[in-house]
């Protein structure tokens, strides 16, 4: 929210809140408050650009939040309703991770089941079967894109590199195509953990 240091917070009243620093007085003010969920949060994840900061809720219900927060969020506003609410029949939606493109989001159930989402419209797009017991922690990689590699010097340096970049081994070759991959990481109660190449 601009340079404004930001806190979200979710409580086990089902509450999801968020404080800004106000740097005049040095308190934290509460921007936006809403109870979207009958259980405890248990895990939230935001993306902060473009605005409006976006977050999103997962609980003990079967419950998930989007939540979208306007610059000028009047603060004396007790309480809101979250910008999109979808009920999954799905009880405790244990992690919940954002992807680095703010594409989707995947969560990690106590069904054993890992669920991926489209992050605009909350719609499932997969569920992911492999864990025998709860799955509690979910992650995605971030995604590398063009701007992330090296980039070459001036001069003979630039020819060096373009000569470098035509002659690459089979391992960098694999090294390239594994950067560019969407992973997904799952944590379950079975004591495994699960890799996942997602669209």
């Amino acid at each position: 929210m601009n340079s404004q240091l930001t806190l979200l917070a979710g409580y086990e009243s089902g509450h999801a809140v968020v404080f800004t620093l106000d740097p005049e007085f040095n308190i934290w003010r509460t921007t936006y408050s809403s109870k979207p969920h009958s259980q405890p949060v248990l895990s939230l994840d935001y993306r902060p650009y473009p605005e409006p900061l976006t977050f999103y809720t997962s609980s003990a219900d079967s419950i998930i939040a989007k939540h979208e927060i306007q610059p000028n969020t009047d603060p004396e506003n007790s309480e809101e309703s979250p910008s999109q609410i979808i009920n999954t029949r799905h009880a405790g939606q244990q992690g919940l991770s954002l992807r680095s493109d703010g594409r989707i989001f995947a969560t990690a159930g106590w069904d054993s089941r890992i669920r991926v989402y489209t992050a605009k419209n909350m719609k499932e797009v997969a569920v992911l079967k492999w864990h025998r017991e709860g799955c509690y922690a979910v992650a995605f990689a971030r995604i590398f894109d063009r701007r992330d590699e090296p980039r070459a010097g001036d001069g003979e340096n630039k020819e060096v590199a373009q000569a470098n970049d035509t002659i690459t081994t089979v391992s960098q070759q694999r090294e390239n195509r594994t950067r560019q991959a969407h992973m997904l990481a799952a944590g379950s109660k079975d004591g495994r953990v699960s890799l996942w190449e997602i669209f």
